[in-house]
């Protein structure tokens, strides 16, 4: 009688982990998508769509991409440049037609003592104030 108790709850208990994990109740649940390092991710979070441009500065790592991000959406290049372990690349972001560039610095391949980064550009619309670059580990 005690063996079948101790099987339930077992069941019950291993019934509940398969369900939280599909319903996201689990901690963890909300994290971002991992990407291998060097991959560009273009967040839109405004209204409206938004053209963007991202190049590498450096013509060792010639990589480029023009686009246009639709509002609400976030594309994403996977691997978008590739680098050394500790070779630092820099980015250059131009959103809509006019403006500055927006750089940033990152490490695809990681460094000495830190994992392979992905690039994040988040904005809300075509002015460089409403945009945000930030690194964020990948695989």
């Amino acid at each position: 009688m005690q063996r079948r108790r101790y099987l339930r709850a077992i069941g019950g208990g291993l019934g509940a982990v398969s369900v939280s994990g599909c319903t996201e109740l689990l901690p963890g649940a909300d994290q971002e998508p991992e990407y291998p390092g060097g991959t560009l991710v273009l967040k839109n979070t405004g209204n409206n769509a938004v053209p963007v441009s991202v190049e590498t500065k450096l013509d060792q790592y010639d990589a480029s991409v023009d686009t246009e991000v639709a509002a609400g959406t976030t594309a994403v290049r996977r691997e978008f440049v590739t680098a050394n372990r500790g070779a630092i690349v820099t980015l250059v972001a131009q959103l809509g037609s006019t403006g500055d560039g927006i750089r940033f610095q990152f490490l695809p391949a990681g460094g000495e003592d830190s994992p392979p980064e992905v690039a994040q550009l988040t904005f809300e619309n075509a002015v460089e104030a409403s945009a945000t670059w930030t690194a964020t580990g990948g695989e």
